[in-house]
């Protein structure tokens, strides 16, 4: 499975830290396996339901939060990080952070027996901000990260995020809205 979940989110390499790695993985393989998917699942798994017969995979979706919320960050960095010295974001947590900002959905959703994602009953007591930074948490994942999955959706907002928290916050709801536009949702 780890194999697997490594080749589907190539991203993960851009963690520098090996046992930071480890631990993104071990919460997709840990979320996979409670919500009784298998990694391919998440090439069909619908990134939302919010969006009917939203046509963007979780796996598409993840990757392009990650990939958005980190091209950010090298352009936030290459222009900030000499003000002063201290406004350079940390490219662990911030790809960390991005690649698991959904893991919960693995536990949210759930298939029905005619085959549709649909709310699991965990995901209707706990939304996926909330479920996914246990996952985290519980694979030794730290609290900045469990943090930015905590944040990144509307429980986030009018609280301090970490500066790769908004990162993360604006590039999921670039993805979001921009489907929603595309397919002309208010």
């Amino acid at each position: 499975m780890r194999e697997k979940i490594r080749k589907l989110l190539p991203e993960i390499e851009w963690i520098n830290e090996k046992d930071l790695r480890e631990k993104v993985i071990d919460s997709y393989a840990d979320a996979l396996k409670t919500g009784g998917w298998e990694p391919e699942d998440m090439e069909t798994i619908p990134f939302t339901l919010l969006i009917p017969d939203c046509p963007a995979s979780f796996l598409t979706h993840v990757r392009g939060v990650t990939r958005m919320a980190y091209h950010a960050m090298n352009e936030f960095n290459s222009l900030y990080a000499t003000e002063g010295g201290k406004f350079k974001m940390n490219n662990d947590l911030l790809v960390a952070g991005a690649l698991l900002h959904d893991v919960g959905k693995l536990v949210e959703y759930e298939k029905s027996p005619d085959g549709k994602t649909v709310k699991s009953q965990l995901g209707k007591d706990l939304r996926h901000p909330f479920s996914g930074t246990v996952i985290a948490l519980r694979n030794g994942c730290g609290s900045a990260i469990g943090h930015i999955i905590a944040n990144h959706a509307h429980e986030g907002d009018g609280t301090l995020r970490s500066p790769e928290g908004v990162l993360v916050n604006k590039a999921d709801f670039m993805n979001f809205e921009g489907m929603k536009s595309f397919l002309g949702m208010k």
